[in-house]
Order: C-alpha cells, then sequence, then structure tokens
C-alpha cells in the first residue's frame, strides 16, 4: 500500500512539473493562442504546421525571411542579414541541429520562420558570415570558419 502511494504521488508530481514546466521558463515555444492549450514539456502538436504556414505567407507575400523589425539585437540584425543576403545564409551550413529537428537544409532557413530569434548559435553564424563577406572572404574561407567555430558544438 505505502508503495502504491508513493508511485502515485511520484507519477502525478511528474505530471504537475511537466505540465507546469514552461511557466518556469523550460521552454521557449510559443503555443498557445489559437491552436490551443499547451502540450505537456511544452512541445505542441501542431507547431510545425505552424512554422510551414509562417513560410508559406512570407512566400506568398515575396519575403525569404520574416521581418526583421519583428526582433531587437542581435536577432534583428541577423534576420536583416538574411533578408539582405539570402543567397549567402542559402550557401551555408546550420550547426545548431535544425537540419535534425526542424529539416533545414541550410542556414537561411532558420530565417524564414521564428527558430532563428531563440537559436544563439544560428545568429552568431549569420553575424560572422556577413562580418566575413563584408570583409571580403570568400564563401569556402566563411564555411571554413563557421566549421571551425560551431561543429564542434554540434
Amino acid at each position: 500500500m505505502r508503495r502504491a502511494i508513493i508511485f502515485g504521488s511520484s507519477v502525478a508530481a511528474i505530471l504537475a512539473l511537466a505540465y507546469l514546466w514552461p511557466s518556469f521558463g523550460g521552454s521557449s515555444a510559443d503555443n498557445g493562442g489559437a491552436r490551443g492549450a499547451m502540450c505537456i514539456a511544452g512541445h505542441c502538436c501542431c507547431a510545425g504546421r505552424a512554422e510551414a504556414e509562417t513560410v508559406a505567407a512570407n512566400a506568398a507575400q515575396g519575403r525569404l525571411t520574416l521581418d526583421p523589425n519583428q526582433f531587437t539585437g542581435p536577432v534583428k540584425q541577423a534576420y536583416i542579414i538574411a533578408e539582405k543576403n539570402p543567397t549567402l545564409l542559402a550557401e551555408l551550413h546550420c550547426y545548431c541541429g535544425c537540419d535534425r529537428t526542424e529539416g533545414h537544409q541550410n542556414l537561411l532557413d532558420c530565417y524564414r520562420g521564428r527558430h532563428g530569434e531563440t537559436c544563439e548559435i544560428c545568429t552568431e553564424e549569420a553575424l560572422l558570415a556577413d562580418r566575413m563577406s563584408q570583409q571580403g572572404s570568400p564563401l569556402d574561407q566563411i564555411r571554413d570558419a563557421i566549421r571551425r567555430r560551431f561543429a564542434a558544438d554540434n
């Protein structure tokens, strides 16, 4: 009987923590609003569809990226870089792991939706690529520098 009480209490505590985790800053996902309540552990079953809808809406407006004016600081600068030089970012691999988790093919994909907003690696890669490009570095050197700096983290 005592084991059943302890087990039941433990399960209840875990479920409560999973439900409350996002309110303690455990997730940066924005899954509320029109799509419904937050799923357990901060993941929404329709987040991928919402991201696809955002990309499709931007494409319909002739935009490759989200509007940089939605953001501030280095993130805004990274979105500006993606908007002004999409060809450069499309030629670069992102080393944050979003190729596996989000299906991204290149660094530009991080800025088509909101992924670049919350990923420090994506932001730093875009800023480094832009800085080196402005200094006249060829694409191969930019790729190598990004790989050296970020590939070990992935």
